[in-house]
């Protein structure tokens, strides 16, 4: 289906069989390969971010040329890891890509009742990231703005704050 995740393969750990390389032990839709670099998602909020910075600093230290893409919600950049993820991979200069998908509701809570100012993009600059919005809506415009990051990234070896805007 993508990068060489079979579709057979995604099925059988999406109903959780012993037929899944996770031997139908893990959550449903937390699908993930180790042999495509495919990490699982994490139920509780922002969990995943310090775990992105950590294998972008061992990406770093390899000196291979990956860079990692973590994505989360608006709802989890409130959650202490988020904070802690993005000041971490500031301090470590790692190729990481924060893509934040705003919708601007996070489950229940309105971005009224949860941050102040206008997103999660203006974040960034304090913690000395470079930082991209982008319409979420609009699918050139996303894969041009993670593009460019995954560029930054890189080039640059820092991270990269993304915040799509959508419905």
């Amino acid at each position: 289906m993508y990068r060489g995740f079979k579709l057979n393969e995604f099925i059988d750990q999406c109903f959780g069989n012993a037929r899944a390389s996770c031997k139908g032990i893990q959550m449903p839709v937390h699908y993930g390969s180790t042999d495509l670099s495919f990490v699982t998602i994490s139920s509780t909020l922002a969990t995943q971010m310090p775990q992105a910075v950590g294998s972008a600093y061992a990406y770093k230290r390899a000196q291979n040329g990956l860079c990692v893409v973590c994505y989360f919600g608006e709802g989890a950049a409130s959650e202490g890891d988020a904070h802690a993820a993005l000041n971490f991979s500031a301090t470590l200069e790692v190729p990481v890509l924060f893509f934040c998908r705003n919708n601007g509701y996070a489950i229940s809570t309105t971005t009224v009742d949860q941050y102040r100012g206008d997103g999660i993009a203006s974040r960034g600059p304090g913690y000395g990231m470079a930082t991209i919005r982008v319409d979420g809506n609009d699918l050139f415009a996303v894969y041009n703005a993670t593009k460019a990051a995954r560029e930054l990234a890189l080039n640059e070896m820092r991270p990269v704050l993304i915040e799509a805007m959508t419905l």
